[in-house]
């Protein structure tokens, strides 16, 4: 099986999604505790604008109540004042307290026309601002939600690069092996060394230098020409020689 040059690189790849995952696993229940928190901060924000706007109502009824309360202790206090039925004709007397009444009624009219329109009006809009920033700083505290990113790409596989790279340090051994191998047969086979003229003291090239007598006598190492045979001990001819 070939060996992939791309398996730290897809290693890495790995290793980059699977933390990838983990920390957007981790934003995400973050964010979600804090949804939670901010749902709740809406929904008291709502509930207590609601409250509100229902006290708002509650004092204007209450405000309308007093004002029939008083109007009607006030006709029922101008009734015994007139001290007499009224039978159709002229008043005897120059006032008669109607007109006193039916200002204390017009009082009373406005102040509940007030409370029902302007006022609650303006107390509206003022628990609907109230409410609105309570919201926006809620949704302001929750964030954005989490962002995945780019996704990670897998590098492909790359097996024919090992191979080469596999083969190439094969024939690189080879070359090594093979140098070597010539090496040591070099160092075993048996070599002839020629002997300079100039420093064999048999030739007369020692004194003068120069090679006119090479051609008689080889410049080797066994100067003398004496047979290899007489000189091995294994030989027959060196058995013979000693024996005599």
């Amino acid at each position: 099986m070939c060996i992939d040059a791309n398996a730290a690189a897809r290693h890495q790849a790995r290793q980059e999604y699977l933390r990838k995952e983990a920390e957007y696993g981790s934003q995400s229940l973050k964010y979600w505790n804090r949804e939670t928190s901010a749902k709740r901060g809406m929904e008291l924000a709502a509930r207590g604008f609601s409250s509100q706007l229902s006290n708002d109502y509650q004092r204007a009824l209450y405000t309308a109540g007093q004002a029939r309360s008083q109007y009607e202790a006030g006709y029922a206090k101008w009734l015994k004042s007139k001290g007499s039925v009224d039978e159709g004709g002229r008043a005897r007397r120059r006032t008669t307290g109607a007109l006193e009444l039916l200002r204390a009624k017009g009082a009373l009219q406005n102040a509940v026309q007030n409370e029902f329109g302007a006022n609650m009006q303006r107390r509206y809009r003022s628990r609907l601002i109230k409410m609105q920033g309570i919201q926006a700083q809620t949704r302001e505290s929750l964030g954005i939600r989490p962002e995945y990113g780019a996704p990670v790409l897998m590098p492909p596989s790359d097996r024919l690069s090992g191979a080469l790279s596999i083969a190439s340090q094969g024939l690189s051994l080879w070359n090594a092996s093979s140098s070597i191998r010539t090496g040591i047969g070099n160092w075993l086979s048996p070599t002839t060394d020629v002997v300079s003229p100039t420093t064999n003291l048999l030739t007369s090239d020692f004194l003068s230098g120069t090679n006119f007598v090479s051609d008689l006598v080889p410049y080797t190492t066994n100067p003398l020409g004496i047979d290899s045979s007489l000189t091995n001990p294994f030989s027959f001819e060196y058995y013979n020689l000693n024996n005599q």
